[in-house]
């Protein structure tokens, strides 16, 4: 399996925020281009960390997962919401903020960079 994410971002904030950050940036860029998961003016995505965790980030335990998405929400990169139609649903929603769209903006002039995990 391939591994994108931004070196400035892997930088700024550590390999798994990079990696989960290009991750929920892809889906959110998604889901704008085909208008759908828009709550309050935003496009979200959304994926439960054990799902995170057994997928795509396999590489990653949920409490380091759980960890980055704190630290990204910490440093103004993410917001984080509920918009289940179930009370008892927890999955948690993601967007960008305007700063890491600013910042995603200026990273995307490159090309991401990509390990290869296929050891």
């Amino acid at each position: 399996m391939i591994y994108r994410f931004y070196k400035e971002a892997a930088r700024l904030f550590g390999l798994p925020e990079a990696a989960l950050l290009y991750h929920i940036a892809y889906w959110v860029k998604m889901n704008r281009s085909e208008r759908r998961n828009r709550h309050d003016g935003r496009y979200w995505w959304y994926e439960s960390v054990r799902s995170m965790a057994e997928d795509r980030h396999d590489y990653l335990t949920e409490r380091q997962i759980r960890r980055a998405l704190k630290h990204l929400s910490d440093e103004g990169m993410l917001l984080t919401a509920n918009y289940n139609r179930t009370t008892y649903d927890r999955t948690t929603w993601y967007t960008l903020t305007d700063k890491a769209e600013a910042m995603l903006h200026d990273w995307e002039m490159e090309e991401p960079y990509q390990l290869d995990g296929s050891d």
